[in-house]
């Protein structure tokens, strides 16, 4: 959540979230740790100008700066063959085609061209291009994904 807007509780927020639709009246939100319900949303060139019940100046709105809007892991959208949220694949063990273990996904950056996994091997943190050709296999009950190798991808040497 960016700064607050005009004096009557706005607040700019950029949309990362794939159902931009989410940001309606009435829709309930978590902002930050609290549910709260969107009064009136504005759009501009720069993402939205929100407005939430019980925010109804600017000092309530500048409390609200830095804070994320998230919602419920069950009310996302389904997801399709091969998607995968960033929470799923945090935590997964990451192996090689042969079976051994290099290290451990400890985050997801979000690209333009592909998501990248960040990796923390016993020599440190490598980021994987998040792509059919060097993860073929991700088993996310199984807590584990495949990673295929290539030279230098993992800080060996």
């Amino acid at each position: 959540m960016g700064r607050p807007h005009g004096l009557a509780g706005f607040v700019t927020i950029q949309v990362f979230s794939d159902a931009p639709r989410r940001f309606r009246p009435g829709a309930s939100l978590y902002v930050g740790d609290e549910r709260m319900t969107v009064k009136a949303v504005r759009p501009t060139e720069r993402g939205l100008l929100v407005r939430f019940e019980g925010c109804d100046d600017r000092d309530a709105a500048e409390r609200l700066r830095g804070l994320q809007v998230t919602i419920e892991a069950h009310e996302r959208r389904p997801l399709g063959d091969g998607e995968f949220w960033p929470d799923q694949l945090e935590g997964l063990e990451v192996r090689l085609p042969d079976g051994t273990v290099v290290g451990t996904v400890v985050g997801v950056v979000e690209g333009a061209a592909q998501d990248r996994l960040v990796v923390e091997t016993g020599r440190g943190r490598s980021e994987v291009p998040f792509v059919a050709a060097l993860v073929p296999r991700v088993c996310v009950d199984e807590g584990y994904l495949v990673v295929e190798p290539l030279p230098g991808l993992f800080n060996e040497g």
